[in-house]
């Protein structure tokens, strides 16, 4: 039996677990279940991949099981990892999906922090715009000037530093 870790957006999330049984392998994927979308699998070694399908619900997790030709996996050569890759993004309830935040404020000085901010998700509620800005351990801090007022949050699956605006003016959150 061999084992891979399973990895979905960067982070170590479940695992894979090859069974050889002759001329075909049991394959047997699980991971937690992020919540926010539809999930494929696929098994990478040295030489390449195969996709392994779509990981379904089973309790709090996202599984998937299935049988391969041995050989197909020995042609991947020494196995890597796995990757589960989101095929289809529910709607977050109640939050925008932007590549371009700065467009939100009119402020000068926020567009130019926002910038080269990427993906973000917006949403208004009660005359206050929210905007969430994904962490990353590579990057710096979104909006470090605010720092203190931001808010962490898990939003579209990804942990979020989440600042409120009144009029285009941050307050607390």
């Amino acid at each position: 039996m061999e084992r891979v870790k399973l990895y979905c957006r960067g982070e170590c999330r479940g695992e894979i677990e090859l069974q050889p049984q002759g001329n075909r392998t049991d394959v047997w994927a699980v991971m937690e279940d992020p919540g926010d979308g539809l999930y494929r699998a696929a098994l990478c070694g040295e030489q390449g991949e195969i996709l392994l399908g779509v990981l379904s619900p089973e309790k709090a997790a996202l599984e998937l099981r299935r049988k391969l030709y041995s050989r197909d996996v020995a042609a991947l050569g020494p196995l890597v990892r796995g990757e589960a890759r989101c095929s289809f993004r529910f709607r977050e309830r109640g939050w925008t999906e932007t590549r371009c935040p700065a467009e939100l404020l009119d402020d000068c000085f926020w567009q130019e922090r926002l910038g080269n901010a990427g993906t973000a998700w917006w949403r208004k509620e009660g005359g206050l715009l929210y905007l969430a800005l994904p962490l990353a351990e590579d990057r710096p801090f979104p909006l470090e000037t605010l720092f203190c007022l931001a808010r962490l949050e898990t939003v579209a699956g990804c942990l979020c530093a989440v600042y409120a605006f009144r009029e285009g003016e941050p307050i607390l959150p």
